[in-house]
């Protein structure tokens, strides 16, 4: 999956926060602050959902265009690399999946 297995996301007194476990302790020292956008992204990414699926599944919520939505997407992806959440070899290890490549 893209995102880390390591990171969860919780809501705690209204605000969407991603925490790192470690050892199966929560390392609050490391929390980070999300949006309702972001917790959406995050939740779909946790799914395994592509850009292009979660872009069209916002698409239905948000009233965006399609380049805004993946632009805003994309941001959030480029923030979740810099904190060490998102698994950016995820797609190259599903591209040959089974020895099959696409």
């Amino acid at each position: 999956m893209p995102i880390k297995d390591n990171f969860i996301l919780k809501e705690i007194a209204g605000e969407y926060v991603i925490i790192p476990i470690s050892n199966k302790n929560l390392d609050t020292t490391k929390l980070f602050n999300v949006n309702e956008t972001g917790a959406f992204i995050f939740k779909k990414l946790k799914e395994n959902k592509t850009v292009e699926e979660i872009k069209d599944l916002m698409k239905k919520e948000y009233d965006a265009e399609d380049e805004e939505l993946l632009n805003d997407i994309n941001y959030f992806i480029d923030l979740l690399k810099k904190k060490g959440i998102y698994n950016e070899n995820w797609f190259k290890r599903l591209k040959t999946f089974n020895g099959w490549s696409f």
